[in-house]
């Protein structure tokens, strides 16, 4: 009888064990503007909800017209981060750079992304992450500029991240350490029927299937931004980012796309179901003052998986 209940104690403790094998253990956030400026909400909300990690967009990489690729829209340091927040640089590689020769590109953006810490006290690159929207056509490409990538990162102590959309679930997993599933802009915007562009669970579902057996470690980004899309006698004219931003003529709709707390909180549960270590890490798309007002504290601890 003892053995029994010593037995079932070792299961019990076992059992719990592995419930909390995947806890959060880091809560992170995107930062995705061209001037880096924290207001003071964004910097209560880092406090508050003790986001340890930031990943930050340093630039991106667009052709040049000649067979090249150069740097656009770099991020101005016109403030500092909190202490202690950790830093990921990030580069958006245009898709487009992967159709041209790429010799040469990983060093270039390696040695620009270090001078850019240099220059705003950042400190050393302990991780970097490639944000490129490869296809089958350009992976060939990508993949072997990830593996310079990786070369030069490890040589230097530091980790080689990327992200990976949905589609490119059922590809061959790039050459990195680690990746980041943007689990946002899963339907069609152009379309005025899709009411949940940027995140509908419907929409993610048919990907799961790839997701268990992925052979890179995953953490997951969620989205909280909100798209104004212009239609025009039921046809898609673009996303409005100012009042001003687009022309609005008589009989023109603009419509608000933005997902839930249960459209996140759903799919937080559908991804861990198939994949349980995937929200040990959990990032929120993107840090600015309009998009973190959208929910309460308590739901950004629901998210956050405290509850």
């Amino acid at each position: 009888m003892r053995f029994t209940s010593g037995l079932a104690l070792l299961l019990l403790l076992a059992v719990c064990s592995c419930q909390n094998e995947y806890r959060v253990e880091r809560r992170a956030c995107y930062y995705w503007r061209t001037t880096l400026q924290l207001s003071p909400e964004e910097r209560s909300f880092l406090r508050q909800h003790d986001v340890g990690r930031i990943y930050l967009r340093y630039f991106d990489v667009v052709t040049d017209g000649a067979g090249g690729s150069l740097p656009n829209a770099t991020l101005s340091f016109d403030d500092s981060l909190p202490r202690g927040l950790e830093v990921v640089p990030v580069i958006y590689i245009h898709n487009d750079c992967m159709r041209q020769d790429a010799t040469g590109l990983a060093e270039k953006i390696w040695k620009r992304v270090r001078q850019m810490n240099e220059t705003n006290g950042i400190g050393p690159v302990n991780e970097l992450q490639i944000d490129c929207d490869w296809t089958i056509q350009t992976r060939s490409r990508f993949f072997k500029l990830m593996e310079e990538f990786r070369q030069l990162c490890h040589s230097y102590g530091a980790k080689l991240s990327a992200t990976i959309r949905l589609h490119q679930l059922s590809q061959p997993a790039p050459p990195v350490d680690r990746g980041v599933l943007m689990l946002y802009n899963t339907g069609d915007v152009t379309r005025l029927d899709v009411s949940k562009p940027i995140l509908d669970i419907k929409d993610v579902k048919p990907y799961l299937h790839s997701l268990p057996h992925y052979p890179l470690e995953l953490s997951a980004a969620y989205p909280l931004y909100t798209w104004h899309v212009l239609f025009r006698a039921g046809r898609y004219v673009g996303i409005m980012h100012g009042d001003d931003d687009l022309p609005v003529l008589p009989g023109d709709s603009i419509v608000v796309r933005q997902p839930s707390l249960d459209d996140i909180l759903e799919t937080e549960e559908a991804v861990e179901k198939v994949r349980p270590d995937i929200n040990r890490e959990v990032i929120l798309y993107d840090l600015s003052k309009n998009n973190i007002e959208r929910f309460s504290l308590t739901d950004y601890e629901r998210i956050f998986k405290n509850p």
